[in-house]
């Protein structure tokens, strides 16, 4: 069942670099009126989670008011994207314990869940408990997601399972990932609140590296270290937190003592704040950015659209099955959606090109572009060597091969027919043995 989905998803999603990346979105009940569905990117976001639901002690399915509506789902599924529940969220996890102890509790609560997606356009659930603390709770909710694996495949087997996760064994060790990894199809990486009021010094929210050098409050790089060689989750299941939020201290300088509470300012209010009473600096250990207020009594730390390509760049080096925001609508400023326009040139929109141990030369072009229907790619390859080539579309699935064959050294042009796509981004792949090259293409019926 779904472990044999989980494997196709994972060969579907574990082609190299841009093509496959997923960028899951969460999109707060709370920002809906300040940001409309519509204003979500569908041309970056694959998959918009839903924040949140809840279980109850008795199995209920818990929300907001008013949150549950098949209006949200309408704009996302238009473009051919994927709208996921999210169960949980800090605050919210009292329900999981007691529900996940119980076989009928847990019977209940997963047919409570199919009936909330099938009445409001759910394409699956996105666990968000904050968090198991104890053996039982971990044993608990192996069963609980194996189970709901069970039900929603009999029901529908393209609902989707994915899972909110820490990222170092504070918390991680009370989930069982490597049971977990069968049933889930991919986890979303909280690879930020690195530091927060917890900490003994002012850090930054999402280090992509430890900084200072050895801070055992960790990192991006520790974090998904952490899950892929310690805790032995492919790289393809995993999706890289960006937060879209930064935290506020009381101190004088990055990685010294503060005092009071720790604020969480979302990145729209940062950016007006540069040359008015705060001065930009930059952490070249961390690859983060942060503001010092000018009377040295504040800083504030987030993520700014270079640190974003550094984590968009990091994702793809290490080969991710995507990228995660925690939250839509965060970054819309007066210049648009800054830290979404940063993934999409640096993740989604930047070619990507690996070299063999002696440097090679293969280029490609793809013309028009954007085009209507069909369009020419001209490419020259450096020697003679069993070639592919494929489009694949913006989640990953591949639509068309357009060569697998032994082709000569020098140039080629081939002709792609969409006329069965939609409308949309596409990627054209090009890869050998030795290399590998890929190029967005957009379809415009």
């Amino acid at each position: 069942m779904k472990i044999i989905k989980s494997l196709i998803l994972i060969l579907s999603f574990s082609l190299s670099t841009l093509i496959s990346q997923r960028v899951v979105g969460y999109y707060p009940y709370w920002m809906q009126n300040e940001f409309p569905v519509n204003d979500i990117d569908m041309t970056v976001v694959t998959h918009v989670i839903h924040a949140f639901g809840w279980p109850d002690q008795n199995g209920n399915v818990l929300s907001y008011s008013n949150m549950f509506t098949p209006s949200i789902s309408g704009p996302i599924h238009d473009e051919g994207r994927k709208l996921l529940l999210s169960l949980g969220g800090w605050g919210n996890d009292a329900g999981f314990s007691i529900v996940s102890a119980s076989s009928a509790l847990r019977q209940t609560f997963i047919n409570n869940l199919i009936n909330v997606c099938d009445n409001n356009g759910y394409d699956g659930v996105d666990i968000d408990w904050e968090f198991p603390q104890s053996v039982i709770e971990r044993d608990n909710l192996n069963l609980l997601i194996s189970e709901m694996d069970s039900i929603f495949y009999n029901h529908n087997p393209a609902l989707l399972i994915t899972m909110a996760v820490p990222t170092s064994n504070w918390y991680g060790q009370w989930y069982d990932f490597g049971y977990l990894k069968n049933y889930i199809d991919f986890f979303n990486a909280m690879t930020y609140t690195t530091h927060g009021s917890w900490s003994n010094h002012a850090g930054h929210n999402s280090p992509l590296y430890q900084s200072p050098p050895g801070d055992p409050d960790g990192s991006c790089h520790t974090g998904i270290n952490y899950l892929v060689n310690t805790r032995g989750i492919p790289e393809s299941q995993i999706n890289m937190g960006l937060p879209f939020w930064g935290l506020q201290y009381n101190s004088s300088g990055i990685n010294e003592s503060f005092t009071g509470n720790v604020v969480d300012k979302r990145y729209y209010e940062i950016p007006s704040l540069i040359g008015n009473g705060w001065t930009y600096q930059w952490d070249s250990v961390a690859y983060c950015p942060y503001l010092v207020k000018d009377d040295q009594t504040e800083i504030l730390t987030f993520d700014d659209p270079e640190s974003i390509r550094y984590k968009c760049e990091y994702a793809i080096e290490k080969d991710l099955g995507g990228v995660m925001i925690w939250a839509l609508g965060y970054d819309m400023t007066g210049n648009g959606q800054e830290l979404i326009q940063s993934i999409a040139q640096n993740y989604l929109g930047s070619e990507s090109e690996q070299y063999a141990i002696i440097p090679t030369h293969l280029s490609l072009k793809a013309y028009p572009n954007p085009f209507n229907q069909s369009c020419k790619l001209d490419i020259e390859i450096p020697k003679n060597q069993f070639t592919t080539i494929s489009i694949y579309d913006m989640l990953g699935n591949q639509v068309d091969i357009l060569a697998n064959k032994a082709l000569s050294k020098g140039q080629h042009t081939f002709s792609w027919n969409a006329y069965n796509q939609t409308s949309g981004i596409y990627f054209i792949k090009i890869q050998n043995s030795n290399y590998m090259k890929t190029q967005k293409i957009m379809l415009i019926k």
